[in-house]
């Protein structure tokens, strides 16, 4: 669980929770916990506008790109729709690109609380920059080339980077970015609505913001840095064979043109 892209639940599912914290923060772990103790599917929103649904992966590009510039009212309505399409369905969401656009999911349901995942910002960097070093390679964009979704990897970081700095004045993440984050969260969330909770105390404060029981089974734990590099591991493995059916399809294509050509003009 936590990697692979979720469906939306029945009409009427209610959506409760915007979950504010910062990539890397035990996102994937609070997902899981989330599912458990809200009963419906959670919209990871690193999964869902990269490995989603192309129509999902579609409406989160036009929610990058439209965020920083709606304005006006139209724009906004707009974008108020944008979100209810992907988000309508959802207990919750979380992760980037939606933690980043916490007012404006909000302003779509504001009946929801925001909990902020939370760490140490020394620990949360370190990781932060391992997954950097994973994702942001020159070679890695070539190598899934030919993944139809993996396609909008490059255009998914030009508009998050246009988030980023629309946002934060920063140039995409930073090493102060978490802690600009959740000064930005605390400036525009009402302080009764938001919540910041460390993955590492496990189902008690969890619960208590919730006003839930105690469910009866271990809390989860998930996305750890081997989850992670397995994620890119496999798509750098799908890629590399997908380059070896293009490559060998050309080459079948080529003999074929030789072995016509001198059938009929040798």
């Amino acid at each position: 669980m936590g990697q692979q892209p979720s469906l939306p639940g029945p009409p009427g599912t209610k959506f409760r929770v915007i979950g504010a914290g910062m990539s890397r923060t035990g996102t994937k772990t609070f997902n899981e916990a989330l599912t458990i103790l809200l009963k419906g599917p959670v919209h990871d929103s690193g999964i869902q506008s990269l490995g989603g649904p192309m129509d999902q992966i579609s409406a989160w590009l036009q929610i990058m790109a439209l965020a920083p510039k709606a304005v006006s009212f139209s724009d906004q309505k707009k974008l108020d729709w944008l979100l209810s399409s992907v988000l309508d369905g959802y207990v919750a969401t979380m992760d980037c690109p939606a933690a980043t656009l916490t007012p404006e999911i909000m302003r779509v349901y504001p009946d929801a609380i925001v909990i902020a995942t939370t760490r140490d910002e020394e620990s949360w960097w370190r990781s932060m920059q391992h997954l950097n070093n994973m994702m942001c390679t020159w070679h890695l964009p070539l190598v899934v080339l030919f993944l139809r979704k993996s396609q909008v990897y490059g255009l998914w970081m030009l508009r998050f980077s246009g988030i980023m700095q629309w946002r934060y004045k920063s140039e995409g993440i930073q090493e102060d970015t978490l802690r600009n984050h959740e000064k930005h969260l605390r400036d525009v969330v009402p302080p009764e609505k938001l919540f910041f909770y460390n993955v590492s105390e496990g189902w008690e404060p969890l619960c208590r913001i919730l006003n839930a029981p105690i469910p009866d089974v271990p809390f989860p734990h998930n996305n750890n840095k081997m989850d992670a590099s397995k994620v890119v591991r496999d798509h750098v493995v799908a890629g590399i064979m997908s380059w070896i059916f293009v490559l060998s399809a050309f080459a079948v294509g080529i003999w074929l043109w030789r072995s016509c050509y001198s059938r009929y003009f040798s």
